[in-house]
């Protein structure tokens, strides 16, 4: 299976390089050309997985996390950090998460490849006329997969609220055109056509694709691992249902939202399968090839994997340049292990021991200071190992917060001259923790804590979450039980989305979605070693975010809008 997985990663990696398919070239041949070719009208679609990300420190090295309080970065001149801590600096002009020109581009080659490759003028394989009819199928229900996700991935980042008052989503593009071509004129569709649109895609993505790729087959096996299937677009649309039905769209109902969670849950089950169990679990789920938690994921690394996220990342003691410092905020969001916030009496915190009997996933996330990684102690204490002028650490590559980040990053992996390794990393894209967070979030809204005709409950499904994650195990989650409004309900959900997705590109859009409060002043820690080797913590504000009310939904590209009259602004903008 490592060998099979291997062998898709180097397929899948190609679609992310530019030179492995050039649609430029391609799109100068006549359609003649293309037909006799199935391998290039093929290799559009080949061409457009690079819309889906290898990584999540895509934000020029940075995690989107990173323009939350969730955390910082240690590269000053960096644009995440900038739009958070710039006044001015995010704007249509500089805009460091702007893709419209690459997924606009991966659009136009999407649908190009459903135009020409799936009316069965294009043959696959001439001499098995079956499975040339199943491929072109499987074939079928990826682009539309794509197509929506393109859209999908285009409308969470520019739809909003234009300068005419309406809310609008991006100019819906499902027909075979360059948006380079200036005489265009495209207008913005509304955010309710573009969720339609997204919705309908995703139906016919449904209808097409397997569910699972197992066992020997060329076109429905295990090599195939990461291609999209039934029960991802099932995932994602109840991604796109939910986000619609948020408080800064609502062109949706909460009940379609929890509704098409629940047809996931159908698929998956109401157990979630265990990733926490830190003393029983050889690898972390994202980079073990044998654990189910991914509903569909993204291959980071060639045939020997890579250390790419353990250069930024590991602490600089391990040679790395420690470049996402998880925040105190964050590390507050962790309750305690009997599943209570910090902040409530019975939980038994105490703020000179702050990292004990905390929520295994904090354990998971977040590189403390006297953690032991690695089989060396990282100590973020003034004078430690891990802060300036221990050897080799400098500002450049030591932490702002007090903390460095373990998610995602491999144990494996060694940056040691003489002794460099490296690992597998699986890029989460969909996850059953997600779908479980979708439904809970939904089903609150719509029935309450403990209504609905569903699978499970918002309670039941939030319970699962936390119980995988080993709250209160062996016992009852008696703060659980505790909550009994909706609002109390909520409250916990966004907590449980926040640390449970942390560091996979949901929070930023999350905040936004729910309106919620985007420039909560960002702390850290600094921790000071006694004579008795206990610690003091001292508690401080390291930046207050800059954003404006009107952010809670992104800026279109600066010359998109010199293009043409017709595509207005977001406002504010």
């Amino acid at each position: 299976m490592r060998n099979i997985l291997i062998a898709f990663g180097i397929l899948i990696a190609f679609s992310s390089c530019d030179d492995y398919f050039d649609p430029k070239l391609t799109n100068e041949r006549s359609e003649e050309q293309f037909l006799a070719n199935a391998d290039y009208v093929r290799g559009l679609l080949t061409y457009a997985y690079r819309a889906i990300p290898s990584s999540f420190d895509t934000y020029g090295g940075d995690f989107l996390d990173a323009a939350t309080d969730n955390a910082l970065s240690n590269v000053p001149a960096g644009g995440i950090n900038r739009m958070v801590e710039t006044d001015g600096f995010w704007s249509a002009v500089s805009n460091p998460i702007n893709n419209w020109q690459g997924r606009y581009d991966d659009l136009k080659n999407v649908n190009q490849f459903i135009e020409i490759g799936l009316d069965g003028t294009v043959v696959y394989f001439k001499a098995d006329e079956e499975r040339d009819e199943a491929y072109r199928q499987r074939l079928k229900g990826e682009a539309y997969f794509l197509r929506a996700w393109i859209h999908f991935d285009l409308l969470r980042r520019y739809g909003g609220i234009d300068t005419s008052g309406n809310l609008m989503g991006i100019p819906l593009i499902t027909s075979f055109i360059d948006i380079n071509v200036d005489d265009l004129n495209l207008s913005r569709n509304t955010y309710d056509e573009c969720v339609q649109q997204i919705v309908e895609d995703l139906n016919v993505a449904i209808t097409n694709l397997p569910s699972e790729y197992t066992g020997s087959n060329d076109d429905f096996g295990i090599n195939n691992l990461g291609r999209p299937t039934s029960i991802a677009s099932k995932a994602l649309k109840s991604r796109v249902l939910l986000y619609a039905a948020s408080p800064s769209f609502g062109t949706s109902s909460y009940t379609d939202a929890a509704q098409a969670a629940n047809d996931v849950i159908d698929d998956i089950g109401t157990t979630l399968p265990n990733v926490y169990d830190i003393d029983n679990i050889s690898k972390d789920y994202f980079n073990n090839d044998t654990n189910d938690e991914l509903i569909m994921r993204r291959v980071n690394g060639g045939t020997n994997g890579d250390n790419g996220l353990e250069q930024s990342n590991f602490p600089p003691s391990l040679l790395g340049n420690g470049r996402c410092n998880p925040s105190q905020n964050l590390v507050d969001a962790f309750p305690m292990a009997n599943g209570y916030p910090i902040n409530n009496p019975s939980s038994g915190y105490d703020e000179n021991m702050m990292y004990n009997n905390r929520d295994p996933r904090f354990e998971m996330t977040v590189i403390y200071n006297n953690r032991i990684f690695k089989g060396q102690a990282i100590e973020t204490f003034q004078g430690g190992n891990n802060v300036p002028p221990a050897p080799g650490v400098t500002v450049e590559n030591s932490t702002r917060t007090g903390y460095y980040l373990r998610k995602w990053i491999s144990n494996s992996s060694n940056l040691v001259p003489g002794n460099i390794s490296s690992d597998y990393h699986y890029n989460a894209l969909l996850r059953k923790a997600e779908v479980f967070l979708n439904l809970a979030e939904a089903a609150n809204e719509a029935y309450g804590p403990d209504g609905g005709n569903l699978n499970l409950t918002a309670r039941q499904a939030i319970a699962e979450v936390r119980r995988r994650a080993g709250i209160a195990s062996g016992g009852n989650d008696d703060y659980l039980a505790s909550i009994t409004t909706k609002e109390a309900m909520r409250e916990l959900i966004k907590n449980e989305r926040r640390i449970e997705l942390c560091f996979e590109g949901h929070y930023f859009f999350d905040l936004r979605r729910w309106k919620d409060n985007l420039n909560m002043p960002i702390e850290g820690v600094t921790i000071t070693k006694n004579p008795d080797d206990s610690f003091n913590y001292d508690r401080q504000t390291i930046v207050v975010p800059s954003y404006k009310d009107f952010m809670i939904y992104g800026p279109l590209p600066f010359n998109e809008i010199l293009k043409t009259q017709n595509i207005t602004q977001n406002q504010g903008w």
